[in-house]
């Protein structure tokens, strides 16, 4: 049972199917970091964690989310989608719940939202979802890159990783068919078994390629940059706070931006497994403890993914009424 404003309050059976796996998944990440770390070490390294930090380190993953909710707000003025700002944080926020489903596809139930109180067509806002992602990938290649002389091999990430966003910006830019079967696909996928207007795949692509040309593709990717960049920032804290002073900032963002690309294309409910034993991989390959690597990677989880996912349910509860429908027909279970 939470509580919202003093009142009791459940979570809709939707956003729970959401939690449940992704909390059972999260257990069993738990249990296969401390098996590897051994764990009696794993423990001890929590318990010389410095406390202090934790402040700091929440500091920096909410301005990740400050980031992020800029660049969302832009997305919406750039496709003349009028939304007052506070009614815009609101659904930003709330969609920040949704963190924890594969590629955070959750995060539609903001379209959801719009058009449930202000009307938006969902193929309007749909785009900007897409764009988040693809420029959220674009961004954390750039931190890759910025660390990768630190780690050997990192090289191969990049030309990877590289590869597929100048594939996918190719096909977005010039390949209107191709584009526009994407748009069919994820008309299909938010609305199974419901008829779909002609039009909804033709204006979601058009939106799609609107945001990612010229200034809108570089204002987003530089956005998204930031944005995860005070991620790592939270992370280098965190490791300061285990009293790991070997690595400096650049190996941080590498390892951090790195273990985060592997989460997103993992397509994992919020990367989990995938971030968690690429992170702590890397940081064994920098000479950390196997019990003090499995610790900061617990701890920068939980002041980035679970916190924001935390921050969203709040959000949720206190829009509890439009949030769980928006919720209900983002699955299909209402109109």
């Amino acid at each position: 049972m939470l509580f919202a404003n003093g009142v009791p309050v459940r979570l809709s059976s939707s956003l729970t199917s959401k939690l449940v796996p992704a909390v059972v998944l999260a257990v069993i990440v738990l249990f296969g970091l401390a098996v590897y770390a051994d764990a009696p070490a794993l423990l001890a390294a929590l318990m010389g964690f410095d406390v202090r930090v934790l402040p700091l380190a929440i500091g920096f993953a909410s301005l990740n989310f400050a980031v992020r909710f800029v660049r969302w707000h832009y997305y919406l003025r750039h496709l003349d989608i009028d939304v007052a700002p506070r009614l815009s944080a609101g659904v930003f926020l709330t969609g920040l719940s949704m963190s924890i489903t594969p590629g955070k596809i959750g995060e539609l139930v903001k379209c959801f939202m719009l058009r449930d109180r202000l009307g938006v067509r969902i193929a309007s806002s749909a785009p900007i979802v897409v764009a988040e992602r693809y420029t959220d990938i674009v961004g954390i290649l750039v931190l890759v890159a910025f660390g990768a002389t630190r780690f050997e091999g990192a090289g191969l990430i990049i030309l990877a990783g590289g590869a597929v966003v100048v594939f996918g910006l190719i096909l977005a830019t010039f390949s209107e068919a191709l584009v526009d079967r994407g748009g069919a696909l994820l008309s299909r996928t938010l609305f199974s078994g419901k008829a779909v207007e002609a039009d909804w795949a033709r204006e979601s692509a058009s939106g799609f390629r609107r945001l990612l040309k010229g200034r809108p593709l570089v204002v987003g990717t530089t956005l998204g940059a930031l944005a995860w960049f005070a991620e790592c920032v939270a992370f280098l804290l965190v490791l300061r706070g285990f009293g790991e002073d070997a690595i400096g900032l650049v190996g941080a963002t590498f390892v951090y931006a790195a273990s985060t690309l592997a989460g997103a294309l993992s397509m994992l409910p919020g990367g989990l497994g995938a971030t968690e034993g690429t992170m702590t991989a890397f940081l064994v390959g920098l000479g950390s403890s196997p019990g003090l690597a499995a610790g900061a990677t617990l701890v920068a989880r939980a002041c980035t993914l679970w916190w924001g996912v935390m921050v969203g349910i709040v959000m949720y509860l206190a829009l509890s009424t439009w949030a769980r429908t928006a919720l209900r027909e983002a699955e299909g279970e209402d109109a």
